[in-house]
């Protein structure tokens, strides 16, 4: 690979990095705030209710990370899905794929695992989902720039990991949980075939 090829890899990279804050942190942010100023809360009840096959709890398999009850749960997934999607817009070949992929992964395991009549939302299942993408990847896929990313912030984010996985109350351990599992077995089957590039 020649400097002419890397240079246009991380200029895509960094396109992509962007793109990744776009598509995940805007729809957050807008939605939260017409769900404040103009929806009154109402988006909040689309949120997933477990093991229920009603339109609105289907809809929140795919919705319920742009569903935030006030600013510190929207703000404390924020800084956390800044950092990682950063990584995933560097080292995904096709990030955007994978953030829906996980997404949905975390969604359905959140609706299998919570508890019956209780309605689960915000972005946490997304961003444990996300590490435990990381984590797959780097331990069963050998994809040695989320080793690296993990070794380099692993202390915050093993600290992330074990806060999130003990129940407490109000938060979503379902969603933790689900989430984390869900990376996990798509980070495991993510092994890049880099082509050589001239």
């Amino acid at each position: 690979m020649n400097g002419q090829a890397i240079w246009s890899l991380v200029i895509e990279r960094l396109k992509q990095v962007v793109g990744a804050y776009a598509i995940v942190l805007v729809p957050m942010w807008v939605m939260f705030i017409v769900n404040k100023m103009v929806l009154f809360g109402l988006w909040n009840i689309f949120g997933i209710v477990p093991r229920t096959l009603d339109i609105g709890s289907m809809a929140g398999i795919f919705a319920s990370w742009t569903m935030h009850d006030n600013v510190p749960h929207l703000l404390g997934n924020t800084v956390v899905l800044l950092q990682i999607l950063f990584l995933f817009g560097l080292f995904e070949n096709n990030a955007y794929r994978t953030i829906f992929k996980l997404i949905v992964g975390s969604g359905v395991m959140t609706w299998l695992l919570g508890s019956a009549l209780s309605i689960h939302i915000g972005a946490s299942g997304l961003c444990f989902a996300m590490l435990g993408f990381m984590i797959g990847g780097a331990v069963f896929a050998r994809r040695w720039g989320y080793l690296l990313a993990c070794l380099v912030m692993g202390a915050g984010y093993w600290l992330t990991i074990k806060q999130g996985l003990m129940p407490q109350q109000n938060i979503s351990f379902a969603a933790h949980f689900g989430g984390l599992c869900a990376g996990l077995f798509l980070g495991a089957n993510s092994k890049h075939h880099y082509a050589n590039i001239a």
